[in-house]
């Protein structure tokens, strides 16, 4: 049995409160999506139906044919005001990293929730938050949520969880993977999430994905600790790849030797460049925040326009790894 404090609880009772207070209620998820915010924004809907059938659940955004053997079909909402509604988001917090975030821009709904486990401000002018930075995922907010109110759990929010747990805790390998999140992961397995099948299409490596991964390997620099590639939109079109979210692929980078971290650099289109951070224990936030982004300690992102702030950035990634005994 997992034990719940009575602040979180009165949280989680706040939440479904608003739940129970409106009709309508539209779940967001944020761009580029991943396993985590359409896992817990598939998560949340489901579980909103099944508790409260009486209630109009829709989510809105667009999936990117990612995870294209699940079901995640989009509800087309009209744009307009939404009478006696509630909008629900999900892994992230500024409008700027959401799709569809115009309902948002001109206050379409009466009340906004955020649920998130990133460590960072909003502008969603949410009437409530709980935000959890020691969660390894949005998804485990969610599925601690529906536990602790002890709500019913079907398959198919059961399976979307998981995928969320799954994927933002690097398959339960994270330093923020606990016995809480094996404890939920259980729960979620005895409710029928399709863990065969999550695990057996994320295995999968198709010959493109080979090709490109050994690309980024033979090609990768390491200097003093870190690991770094830049994955420029002509490199991209050499290997057949039409999507710069195809491209994205820090894991290839991921616990080489003795490296403390590793950067990716994925150009996403002329004067935009996007920054994956990741670290076996320094806090690579540190330097994302440093270059107008955010994250986690040991995830994060950031944006820059100029390849030539490349070599500036590894360079900062160097010195804040000699700060890792800070954070053991």
């Amino acid at each position: 049995m997992l034990k719940i404090s009575d602040e979180k609880m009165e949280i989680f009772y706040q939440i479904r409160s608003k739940i129970i207070k409106h009709k309508n209620i539209v779940i967001f998820h944020h761009i580029r999506p991943d396993g985590d915010c359409l896992g817990s924004q598939f998560g949340m809907k489901n579980l909103i139906e099944v508790n409260y059938p009486e209630k109009n659940v829709y989510v809105v955004g667009d999936p990117k044919d990612v995870y294209p053997y699940l079901n995640f079909k989009m509800d087309d909402l009209p744009y307009e005001k939404l009478e006696d509604s509630l909008a629900i988001i999900v892994d992230a917090n500024y409008k700027e990293r959401l799709e569809c975030r115009k309902y948002l821009d001109d206050n379409c709904f009466d009340e906004v929730i955020r649920i998130d486990h990133h460590p960072n401000d909003d502008d969603l002018n949410a009437s409530l938050r709980w935000v959890e930075p020691e969660a390894p995922a949005a998804a485990q907010q969610v599925t601690e949520l529906a536990y602790g109110l002890g709500w019913k759990l079907n398959s198919a929010a059961a399976t979307y969880l998981y995928l969320g747990i799954y994927t933002d805790s690097v398959r339960l390998t994270t330093n923020t993977t606990t016995y809480k999140t094996m404890f939920l992961v259980s729960w979620l397995w005895e409710n029928g999430a399709q863990k065969d099948l999550l695990h057996g299409e994320m295995a999968k490596r198709s010959l493109e994905d080979i090709k490109i991964n050994n690309y980024i390997q033979q090609n990768m620099q390491i200097k003093n600790g870190v690991v770094s590639f830049f994955f420029s939109l002509e490199d991209q079109a050499k290997l057949g790849i039409d999507d710069p979210l195809k491209a994205n692929r820090p894991f290839v980078l991921s616990s080489i030797d003795d490296n403390k971290a590793w950067v990716f650099f994925t150009e996403e289109k002329p004067g935009q460049i996007r920054c994956e951070f990741r670290s076996n224990g320094a806090c690579v936030r540190n330097v994302a925040v440093k270059w107008g982004g955010g994250g986690h300690h040991r995830a994060s992102g950031a944006q820059i326009s100029d390849p030539k702030n490349i070599p500036l950035i590894v360079r900062d990634l160097e010195e804040e790894i000699k700060n890792i005994a800070e954070y053991k």
